[in-house]
């Protein structure tokens, strides 16, 4: 029988890809499927890993393989600054999984090979210079936001649903170079949405597993963030008296910014109500007018003072017992197409440049299947009639 072949490693960066996202001794011996003795001989070079072993522990870690040959611990390290995220019902969790640490992981080194492949291809960088105070009014920042986003009662009017106003949302901000991601294995129960306010290729992240009327408003309340460059865990909203300001401001202003106050008030819906009281029959047909749900309307009649704010939280609390009955019931949905499930996790305007770079022979087959999640080689032209 053949010996398995060794793989020299470096015994201190064994250890330091163990601890990078928390994996215990006795986790990682039952996954790679050796005693907890040979983890612990390995990393203090006493034996060495078999290539497969070797291999099988980089793809654990979510490390290059590569990376255990290095004579050191690697000194590039992340450090994610001016980040947000946003969580089901605002309530921030304890500690953050391990699967959304290697999202935010991700999501920062593909802004990396973003950058490298404008300046392998000689592309200009855009730097995104528009900020704006924290302490202008609501209603001035979210029609700044509306002209950013191009968004016209006339053109919502159209959408008639949230995922055709999300796209189109999400087009604009990608033609002014913002990174848009989507996370698809990660509980909305503990990210619903993520922004990190670079000056260059602003990072806006999303969560697959909400609906898509929720994802176009996080979008929104993000993009506050990124204008604002602040940060902060977003806290449960019938909390006043410990709610971040912050939050509460960009929920307003993402608020306003889908659903105007003069234009809601125009609403032929709003004078039904005042006529005949109110009914989740209008409610509905105000959120289909501008493409939102709702919760969103819900809460907007609650800001223009047409509904009190014991019926605001009793019918939201209705509609969230509605929606978690409806999503039980829900069948699940097949699986994505392979393009269509890469391309949407890592945005269009990432999935064009990277092929841009495969076309001009800069990348080579394998690093553009790696840059887009593993997708065969095969899928590449699905993802470009995707993009275009």
């Amino acid at each position: 029988m053949a010996k398995s072949i060794p793989a020299i490693v470096t015994p201190e960066v064994l250890q330091w890809a163990r601890n990078l996202h928390q994996f215990s001794i006795e986790e990682i011996s039952q996954k790679v499927k050796v005693s907890n003795e040979k983890i612990l001989a390995w990393e203090q070079g006493e034996e060495y890993p078999t290539l497969n072993q070797a291999k099988k522990l980089a793809k654990q870690y979510r490390v290059p393989f590569a990376y255990f040959y290095l004579p050191s611990i690697p000194q590039k390290t992340k450090r994610l600054e001016k980040v947000d995220y946003r969580t089901f019902g605002n309530c921030g969790p304890d500690e953050i999984s391990r699967e959304f640490r290697w999202f935010l992981r991700d999501i920062e080194d593909r802004r990396d090979t973003m950058i490298e492949l404008y300046k392998e291809s000689e592309l200009p960088i855009h730097h995104f210079s528009d900020k704006l105070p924290i302490n202008i009014t609501p209603e001035q920042f979210s029609n700044h936001l509306r002209n950013l986003l191009g968004l016209t009662a006339e053109k919502q009017i159209r959408f008639r649903k949230a995922d055709v106003a999300l796209s189109y949302c999400i087009s604009k901000l990608e033609e002014n170079d913002f990174l848009i991601f989507e996370a698809a294995k990660i509980s909305p129960r503990e990210m619903r949405g993520v922004s990190i306010a670079y000056e260059c290729f602003p990072i806006i992240a999303l969560n697959r597993k909400d609906e898509q009327s929720a994802r176009l408003f996080t979008l929104c309340h993000e993009l506050v963030h990124i204008l604002t460059r602040t940060s902060g865990i977003c806290n449960d909203m019938e909390q006043e008296a410990s709610q971040n300001d912050i939050e509460l401001y960009c929920n307003k202003v993402a608020g306003l910014t889908l659903v105007p106050t003069k234009d809601l008030k125009a609403n032929k819906n709003i004078l039904l109500i005042r006529q005949y009281g109110f009914d989740d029959t209008y409610v509905e047909a105000i959120a289909r007018d501008f493409a939102v749900s709702r919760e969103v309307i819900l809460h907007r009649l609650w800001s223009i003072g047409l509904i009190e704010k014991s019926k605001y939280f009793e019918t939201l609390r209705r509609y969230s017992d509605e929606y978690i009955a409806y999503k039980r019931k829900k069948a699940k949905r097949g699986f994505l197409p392979p393009a269509l499930d890469k391309g949407t996790q890592v945005g269009k305007l990432y999935a064009k440049t990277v092929l841009f770079a495969y076309h001009a022979d800069r990348i080579t087959p394998r690093e553009t299947s790696s840059y887009l999640l593993g997708l065969h080689v095969k899928h590449f032209g699905a993802v470009e009639r995707w993009c275009y």
